[in-house]
């Protein structure tokens, strides 16, 4: 089966995790990604588990894209990139606003060069805003749109403390793939191209569900999933806390230990205290989870990642995990694509690369160049690749 992307000319100047995020779902989706990295790489190249020098982290987020290496800051390379830039349909960066301008690949050189080229920036705060510059991680964002304080709230922590998933870099990522593959739906139409600008600030606040309390000036409520002591360990209850103290104190004999008048706190305290005697009144786990089961309550293990990995009985009914070439005579596990098609391919196409491994193939793929000019932008340095690349078969 085909991908429905096919044919599609990605060519990508992200970095670290929003941007290489969404474009590794263009290139499983059967884009032509061809990722661009200056000269010192990508830093996630050196986060995770190395093997054959390839990181884990960086093999998750561009794992099936080609790489090419290229010094952004010589003429040269600006002038390589802009030839490529003719024969793309998708350009891609997550710079601080300025850098491309300041590498002289910004939008509106580039869109000059390519009237019907899609070009989708990511940064923390926008192309255009008054914190423009400032510069941004998913941390800062997860911080200044009241995420780890409501989180502190609601936990009783002492102190806001980051959450341990950044979800303003991949929540950024799939806005702006929606953005992208929208305006490219409008190119395709129309020949018209666009500049998506991309900001983290607003894809937060737009995906946040409790948005519509701070707005309105009031408090963020408790989480709509508790976890609760039990037999086996700890298990989440999802729902609205009254609904499931309902469900458990009429459907399955929970008995309400709070006194007559008692204040709203001590009616939580008391509640919470008695279904975690319940639960821990199961003589096994089955029984447990046949019991809630029998109740209706949706309930969830709560698992490290590790142990969900290996027990989750979805992670290999769905295929959550793929195998790959691991560039040393094996394979390698990654995440796999979560896109699934009634008569549509998707997944990935190939290995992660090592840097400027494709500075041959892919450039000789996309525009009409000889193999010695090639080889000149590698001796002055315009071109590089790590040792351990594969040698460029030019036949």
């Amino acid at each position: 089966m085909v991908k429905p992307l096919e044919g599609i000319k990605v060519l990508d100047f992200t970095r670290v995790l929003a941007g290489p995020f969404a474009t590794r779902i263009l290139s499983d989706l059967g884009a032509d990604v061809i990722k661009v990295e200056p000269p010192e790489g990508d830093m996630t190249r050196n986060i995770g588990k190395k093997i054959a020098g390839i990181s884990g982290y960086y093999t998750q987020q561009n794992v099936g894209k080609r790489a090419i290496c290229v010094d952004l800051l010589k003429t040269e390379g600006q002038e390589l990139i802009k030839r490529l830039v003719a024969e793309a349909d998708v350009v891609t960066e997550n710079y601080r606003p300025g850098v491309m301008e300041e590498m002289g690949i910004d939008w509106d050189t580039l869109h000059a060069i390519n009237p019907r080229l899609v070009m989708m920036s990511i940064s923390g705060f926008g192309q255009v805003g008054p914190e423009r510059e400032r510069a941004s991680y998913a941390p800062i964002i997860h911080g200044e749109t009241g995420i780890l304080q409501r989180q502190a709230m609601v936990t009783g922590m002492d102190r806001p403390m980051d959450i341990a998933l950044s979800v303003a870099d991949t929540t950024t990522g799939m806005h702006g793939l929606i953005g992208l593959l929208a305006a490219l739906h409008h190119a395709q139409r129309t020949g018209e191209g666009q500049h998506v600008d991309m900001a983290m600030i607003n894809a937060m606040f737009f995906t946040d569900d409790y948005v519509h309390l701070a707005v309105h000036g009031l408090e963020a409520q408790v989480p709509a999933g508790l976890v609760f002591n039990a037999t086996g360990g700890p298990i989440m209850l999802a729902g609205d806390e009254k609904w499931f103290w309902r469900v458990l104190n009429t459907r399955a004999g929970v008995a309400d230990p709070t006194p007559e008048g008692a204040d709203l706190e001590t009616k939580i305290r008391l509640r919470r205290a008695a279904i975690d005697e319940y639960l821990l009144s199961f003589p096994d786990r089955e029984s447990l989870i046949a019991k809630l089961n029998e109740v209706n309550l949706a309930w969830g293990e709560v698992n490290e990642a590790r142990t969900a990995l290996d027990h989750q009985r979805s992670v290999e009914g769905r295929q959550v995990l793929v195998e790959v070439d691991d560039r040393d005579g094996g394979t390698r596990r990654t995440t796999n694509t979560p896109y699934r098609f009634s008569g549509l391919d998707a997944g990935v196409s190939g290995p992660a690369a090592h840097r400027g491994e494709h500075n041959y193939a892919a450039v000789l793929d996309w525009i009409d160049i000889s193999a010695s000019e090639l080889d000149a932008l590698h001796e002055a340095g315009i071109l590089l690749r790590d040792e351990s690349a594969e040698a460029p078969d030019l036949r």
